[in-house]
């Protein structure tokens, strides 16, 4: 294309565009179905360089390599689409990863907290001086000493029930439990 051709379109010759176009559209399309994979996209592409074109007439220089401009254009626009894809992919993952993650918390909160309910329950179901102890160890931070003094009893009698409580608790959970990395995380955070 010469410097007469780009004079042609700068002055509006509907003609020169149309030559312009029938010239550039296979291998336009084809360079930017190349790079988006998307007969759609590439045929936007196609159009809105040829948009770009038509409302830049007037700035073209007649000394231009129309070639290079309008690879460069379509260039620009494939870049541009994929940044926004890549941006939106992006931000699906993440949408994706917080739904997840909010959904995933929620549910081990609801299951953590039906499990501590079950252990409270479990927990009444203890005699009388083997909950007390119980609770004094476990909930109050008692050592067996503070709390032998306190129930007027050896020492040895609350590691004792101690012992037998905790058994007995373990024993009760396993029913319920379904998820051994939950039985630990319960056994740990009211024994431990």
């Amino acid at each position: 294309m010469n410097k007469q051709f780009i004079n042609s379109l700068k002055k509006g010759d509907v003609e020169a565009f149309q030559a312009l176009i029938a010239e550039y559209q296979s291998r336009l399309y084809n360079f930017a179905f190349s790079l988006t994979k998307s007969k759609y996209i590439s045929e936007e592409i196609f159009q809105e360089v040829f948009i770009k074109i038509w409302v830049n007439r007037h700035n073209l220089n007649s000394d231009l390599n129309l070639n290079a401009y309008i690879f460069k254009i379509a260039k620009n626009l494939i870049l541009n689409h994929l940044r926004k894809v890549a941006n939106q992919d992006s931000l699906k993952e993440n949408l994706w990863n917080n739904i997840t993650q909010i959904h995933s918390n929620t549910e081990e909160s609801i299951v953590l907290k039906d499990y501590l309910h079950i252990t409270e329950q479990i927990i009444q179901k203890l005699p009388e001086q083997k909950k007390n102890i119980f609770i004094l160890s476990k909930f109050e931070g008692k050592t067996n000493e503070e709390i032998a003094v306190q129930l007027g009893i050896k020492q040895k009698t609350v590691k004792n029930h101690l012992w037998k409580s905790t058994q007995f608790i373990k024993e009760q959970l396993q029913y319920y439990l379904t998820d051994s990395a939950y039985s630990l995380l319960i056994i740990f955070s009211i024994f431990f």
